[in-house]
């Protein structure tokens, strides 16, 4: 396909060739991100953070994943941009820069895309995301598919892409699809929104994917796969761990992983979550790790909100819903906000 003729963004910043990858940090942030988590998490919760998922490996078994049959997420959350495709769209003005926020993956966004495209508007699409593979993978799809949306990727961390992104004073969509954002604890999560929000101007949308379902027996069945496969996922989380932190502090036979799923009343939320369990003492005086028998690594932990607890994390951040939209599948919500 012939691309468009237009380099410059409307406020004249000099964009690379079509279909680059431009480097924002690349994946320095990993290792610190890592360990922070693992043993100085406040209010005592010991994480293993999801960038250790997000190398190519980790992120091929997820994408086999959101194609079993259980794993509602992607597909009902597909089949809502579809369907509202030409609505949402609406949105986006001519010369818009769109940052995909933790883009992983194509599926969820094509029909968004593709809405833009079919109107022949120049746009600038920025997938965002630590793994350059996985983006190599993703751009040679992007590039073969469009000529009006203009296709670049951005490797690096979300603070990198906020960083980034402050060059820029045109017209901007941010996209959190997949649960993106909003997917912790009220505090952090709520602070998360608002970094983003801070860089959003009048003129700006941000388009939020998210799960509400409460339906505790759909959310667990989501979280199994045939032969185990959920459960090497989040393993190589662990494994991958070691690489990042250059030290072989996790040895499989010294944890139990489970699953366990949680109602909270306030906020109102089902919470589900993978979890690692010491079965003895762990312990590694370079990293700094002590582990007693018994101690919990929390991972993979997903809340489900109801849309009035969203609500009130964008009023928290700044931001007003603009529109929504419901999948016809199951409760995953679209949201469109602007600041407030």
């Amino acid at each position: 396909m012939a691309k468009a003729d237009q380099k410059e963004l409307p406020n004249s910043t000099r964009l690379p060739e079509f279909g680059s990858i431009i480097d924002i940090g690349g994946t320095r942030c990993m290792p610190a991100i890592t360990k922070e988590l693992l043993l100085h998490e406040p209010a005592g919760r010991r994480i293993l953070s999801v960038v250790t998922l997000s190398d190519y490996p980790g992120l091929q078994l997820w994408s086999k994943l959101t194609h079993t049959p259980t794993y509602y997420q992607t597909s009902d959350e597909i089949l809502l941009l579809q369907k509202h495709a030409v609505e949402i769209s609406s949105s986006i003005v001519p010369g818009s820069v769109i940052v995909d926020i933790g883009s992983g993956g194509l599926r969820k966004v094509m029909p968004l895309l593709d809405e833009v495209e079919a109107r022949q508007m120049t746009v600038f699409y920025f997938a965002l995301d630590l793994c350059r593979e996985w983006l190599e993978d993703d751009l040679k799809a992007l590039t073969s598919r469009y000529t009006h949306v203009q296709c670049f990727a951005l490797w690096g961390s979300f603070t990198d892409g906020l960083e980034w992104i402050k060059q820029f004073n045109g017209p901007k969509v941010f996209l959190s699809l997949g649960s993106t954002l909003c997917n912790n604890i009220i505090p952090v999560a709520s602070k998360g929104l608002k970094l983003w929000a801070d860089a959003m101007v009048p003129g700006d949308v941000m388009l939020l994917g998210y799960d509400c379902n409460l339906d505790e027996e759909k959310v667990r069945e989501s979280y199994i796969a045939p032969e185990g496969k959920f459960d090497d996922f989040i393993r190589h989380g662990m494994e991958h761990s070691n690489a990042l932190l250059e030290r072989d502090w996790y040895r499989p036979e010294d944890w139990e992983l489970f699953r366990e799923a949680e109602f909270q009343t306030e906020p109102p939320a089902l919470v589900h979550r993978f979890v690692f369990r010491a079965q003895r003492d762990v312990k590694d005086e370079v990293l700094g790790v002590d582990f007693k028998q018994g101690d919990r690594i929390i991972c993979y932990e997903s809340f489900k909100y109801p849309p009035s607890v969203l609500q009130q994390q964008f009023s928290l951040a700044g931001l007003r819903e603009k529109a929504s939209w419901k999948s016809p599948a199951s409760d995953i919500y679209e949201f469109l906000l602007v600041k407030d």
